[in-house]
């Protein structure tokens, strides 16, 4: 017997006639007939009875049904297995990342994806949070992983976002600032505006930032392009800069000090962004889950 003649037999009790059955399995009904007693010859027992208005399983058509179903479930499994393992060894992912975090996850993430997946051709697309989310609706990118995109957004291009991690947010000071050496954590309030080292336009931590220090407006004179040009600039002693816990944990630099804001301490929500009604390839899935684990080492 073979798996093709055990789907028939299962067909033919379900649908309860050889008529029904053939249709179902498009084939003819002479060939369906012939794989039936085929199978009953093989068996040395007849399988169903035949009715006038129909067909219904023998005793020995009850074992064979009970097995025939177990198999044909496995068989179907180990399909989908192969199926799952093809999608993710072969094929390419393309997604886009904003640069505040960039330089920083991504030695975290790719490693790890490409030794599991070789041949999955990764291909990254680095920009700020508006380019990447028109380049999800436009389907130039599968997904981006950015941070705190507005709700008005995501109804306005039918967008899907899910939460990947959240990121503590620190402030960066000179090693002789005096809130480098205060006792107590610094508040919002001890901030001046003038001081504040800040990311262009057009960068989410740019908004965070307004947020965190109670500001409404920024100082064009103090603002760059790259959090590591942001980081210089307070080594220098120029001023101050809010920057991403990852940020700060790959720079020693005796010059600068990190520093918690006192409580509540901010933070930013790192997110996958995508399209509503397109799910995620099986590679693409994989390296989501290889971003949500990444959450463990910022504990």
């Amino acid at each position: 017997m073979d798996l093709r003649q055990l789907e028939y037999f299962t067909t033919i009790i379900r649908e309860g006639s050889l008529t029904a059955a053939a249709k179902a399995c498009q084939v003819a009904q002479p060939s369906l007939s012939q794989q039936l007693k085929a199978l009953e010859d093989e068996l040395g027992e007849p399988l169903v009875h035949r009715r006038p208005r129909g067909v219904e399983p023998t005793s020995a058509g009850l074992v064979l049904l009970e097995h025939a179903t177990r198999l044909l479930d496995e068989a179907r499994k180990l399909r989908e297995r192969f199926e799952k393992r093809r999608e993710t060894q072969e094929g390419r992912v393309t997604f886009g990342i904003i640069p505040t975090i960039a330089p920083y996850l991504l030695p975290k993430l790719l490693k790890p994806f490409r030794e599991v997946y070789p041949k999955i051709d990764l291909q990254i697309q680095e920009a700020r949070t508006g380019e990447l989310i028109q380049q999800i609706v436009d389907g130039t990118i599968e997904f981006a992983v950015l941070s705190d995109v507005a709700p008005q957004v995501l109804k306005k291009w039918s967008l899907h976002v899910k939460e990947l991690f959240r990121e503590p947010l620190l402030l960066a000071l000179p090693a002789n600032h005096p809130l480098s050496r205060a006792k107590s954590a610094p508040r919002p309030d001890q901030l001046a505006a003038e001081e504040l080292i800040h990311l262009k336009d057009g960068h989410c931590l740019t908004d965070r930032t307004l947020k965190v220090c109670r500001l409404k407006r920024l100082d064009a004179r103090l603002e760059c392009d790259q959090l590591g040009t942001a980081l210089a600039m307070v080594a220098s002693g120029m001023g101050f800069a809010v920057v991403p816990e990852f940020a700060a944990r790959t720079r020693n630099d005796p010059s600068l000090v990190f520093r918690r804001f006192a409580n509540p301490d901010p933070e930013r929500t790192i997110s996958l962004l995508k399209r509503r009604a397109q799910p995620l390839s099986m590679a693409a899935k994989e390296l989501a889950n290889l971003l949500q684990g990444i959450q463990a080492e910022l504990r």
